[in-house]
């Protein structure tokens, strides 16, 4: 770790000022308090959570279901029904019922074929109460049905696939999106840190013009300095006060807005502390690439975006008014005039039944034809534009990689420009106070020390805005030298 020097020499004397109710924010403090109760932080779990449940939903659907089947049409008070008689002719009748029927059913998918494979048992029950009354069962111990609605295209082989994928997917997104709140919270922070010391320097600089405003009254009332320079000195104290006054406001701007990012109580009064320190590490191109292809979440959805534009043309294939629909069902059944009978006992009866149907396009005017070519063409597209993805993920992992790597320079030689700059502005105050150079000279050295002060604020911005991009685009620490996870536990 390389340290950084201290930005002011009266830090010490504001933070005795401060109250104990205070609580002082690190950087690194509240990025991890944003990862952990942010509303970002929430969105993020709760899209992994609701991606989580999708999946299992997917599985789910994949394995063996059991129902169980119930209905009943009662006419318990009498229905009048047209009733076709044996000569052919039709005549209304009366009569009060009621049936059951309750069916237990195992099914699977096959995800070979995209059929459905059923296994099921059976009872019905009819009860006839006008103008006969009699009871009579009908049992299917035991049936085996299989329905295949279509051979030339199975979407179930296409979701094993591309749902693993998605899943992939929404566990890396996740980690980006934690990392993504990690790099904002960076920037509410330094948005609070730079207010703050905006403020330390406008109060310095108010308590150091007041001073000189009243040695220069001193001075103007023993003829030492003309009356033009003292009022110089008088507006410069004027708007040195303005100006204190409205970083006053911002600094307490910039505060509200921290605490409400991180979701702290209302209220809270905090302050952040300027980080002295930084990692020292250069980070090697050909590693910041592997470790991005390896855990960046798009390239997944790369992959995922070429299988799915891959399955809308074979689904354009398959579905191109050529029908093949299968539905075949094998059991025994029997009948009786109680459970007993209907279950007990031997002469079980077959139930076969096979439905094959077939629809065979004969002029379709190249409908089925141009769907294909509809499909390949945005295929096509899809695969120029994941290209052009691809480039500039990798375009952007070389930029950001070389930013960072050159900004710890950017930030040594900010932070000795500031130091030289604080130098140079107090030898030139103690020169003016002996009257060796003029109010110009020390405004102008003012305003480079507030100056120098300021781009050393940007340069440590832009050393820990690098660090947490690099970080974001590679899933990656490089401190470590691990690869970044957090783990979530369900409600």
């Amino acid at each position: 770790m390389i340290k950084i020097p201290i930005l002011f020499t009266f830090c010490g004397l504001f933070t005795c000022t401060v109250t104990c109710a205070q609580q002082t924010l690190s950087l690194q403090g509240v990025v991890q308090q944003a990862q952990q109760q942010s509303p970002s932080y929430y969105k993020a779990r709760s899209s992994a959570l609701n991606s989580l449940y999708a999946f299992r939903y997917y599985v789910a659907g994949r394995r063996p279901q059991l129902r169980l089947q119930a209905t009943n049409s009662s006419s318990f008070l009498g229905n009048i029904e047209s009733i076709r008689q044996p000569d052919g002719t039709y005549a209304f009748s009366r009569s009060s019922y009621s049936f059951t029927f309750t069916s237990l059913i195992a099914e699977q998918v096959v995800p070979f074929t995209g059929g459905l494979l059923s296994v099921a048992t059976n009872l019905q029950r009819n009860d006839v109460f006008d103008p006969t009354s009699g009871i009579s069962y009908l049992s299917t111990p035991f049936s085996v049905n299989y329905s295949q609605p279509m051979l030339l295209y199975n979407p179930y082989r296409w979701d094993a696939r591309i749902q693993p994928l998605l899943y992939e997917e929404s566990k890396k997104q996740y980690v980006e999106a934690l990392e993504k709140t990690g790099l904002e919270a960076s920037g509410y922070f330094f948005d609070a840190l730079m207010a703050q010391q905006q403020e330390l320097i406008l109060q310095q600089n108010v308590a150091n013009t007041d001073t000189l405003y009243r040695i220069s009254k001193g001075r103007f009332e023993l003829g030492k300095i003309a009356e033009n320079e003292l009022l110089q000195i008088e507006l410069n104290l004027l708007n040195a006060r303005n100006n204190l006054e409205q970083a006053t406001l911002s600094k307490e701007i910039a505060y509200r807005q921290l605490t409400q990012f991180l979701s702290l109580p209302k209220g809270s009064t905090v302050q952040v502390a300027l980080p002295d320190t930084v990692p020292s590490l250069q980070i090697p191109l050909d590693v910041a690439q592997r470790e991005a292809q390896d855990n960046r979440q798009a390239v997944l959805a790369f992959r995922r975006q070429r299988l799915q534009a891959e399955q809308e043309v074979a689904e354009a294939r398959g579905n191109n008014s050529y029908q093949l629909n299968l539905s075949a069902n094998f059991g025994q059944a029997r009948q009786g005039t109680s459970i007993k009978n209907a279950y007990g006992g031997g002469n079980l009866q077959q139930n076969q039944l096979l439905s094959v149907g077939i629809s065979i396009p004969i002029i379709d005017w190249g409908k089925a034809r141009n769907r294909v070519r509809q499909a390949k063409a945005n295929q096509e597209l899809i695969e120029v534009d994941i290209q052009q993805q691809e480039r500039n993920f990798e375009q952007e992992i070389y930029l950001q990689t070389q930013q960072f790597n050159i900004q710890q320079k950017l930030l040594q030689s900010a932070a000795k420009a500031d130091t030289i700059a604080r130098q140079r502005y107090e030898i030139t105050k103690q020169r003016y106070y002996i009257g060796k150079i003029s109010i110009t000279d020390l405004n102008l050295a003012q305003q480079e020390k507030d100056l120098a002060n300021q781009n050393y604020i940007n340069a440590l911005r832009s050393f820990w805005t690098s660090y947490y991009t690099v970080r974001l685009l590679t899933l990656y620490d490089f401190e470590k030298s691990q690869k970044i996870k957090y783990e979530f536990a369900e409600r």
